[in-house]
């Protein structure tokens, strides 16, 4: 999760879920969205930004320095854990059910989705798209067509153990095991 905050108070600019490692450009990114479009506030550049250390962002700092921003590199950042701990309370009352995070870092693909992988491998291929606001839809296709649809997953980590579990179905029917 890519959070940006307002000191003094800790107060959200931009919040950016992500499902992969972000390199320096979606650094750059979100913050460039925290100024122009804030979630709370009006658009402004800040005169200092503070980073947790990751050797991956000081690229970006002789940028910031240019444009007349300092910068400082902190092991901890409260108000951004605050924030995020406020985000997923947020996320939790508007919905019920279990927040499912994707996250490659912590277990390989194949152990998360083997039918997805399998299937992709050597079956035919998948397609994962938005909704334009209505969530996500994912198909799963072979030469002959649709195999699987689904249209009701409203993050693209539930469209993903949605076509897991459609795939795995299908994968037994057909009689074949999965590794």
């Amino acid at each position: 999760m890519g959070i940006v905050v307002a000191l003094p108070k800790g107060d959200p600019l931009v919040y950016l879920p992500v499902e992969y490692t972000p390199n320096v450009n979606d650094l750059a990114d979100l913050l460039a969205d925290a100024m122009r479009r804030p979630l709370t506030g009006s658009a402004r550049r800040p005169e200092h930004v503070h980073f947790r250390g990751n050797p991956r962002w000081e690229e970006l700092f002789r940028h910031l320095s240019e444009l007349g921003i300092a910068t400082s590199i902190h092991d901890e950042l409260p108000k951004v854990e605050e924030a995020y701990e406020d985000f997923l309370r947020q996320m939790r009352k508007a919905s019920p059910g279990p927040i499912i995070m994707v996250s490659p870092g912590r277990s390989h693909i194949a152990e998360q989705f083997p039918a997805v992988v399998k299937w992709v491998q050597g079956y035919g291929h998948i397609e994962i798209g938005d909704q334009e606001g209505f969530g996500f839809v994912v198909r799963a296709l072979d030469y002959g067509g649709l195999v699987f649809e689904d249209n009701k997953a409203e993050t693209l980590a539930k469209a993903l153990v949605a076509l897991e579990k459609g795939l795995a179905k299908w994968f037994r029917e057909q009689g074949i095991e999965l590794d």
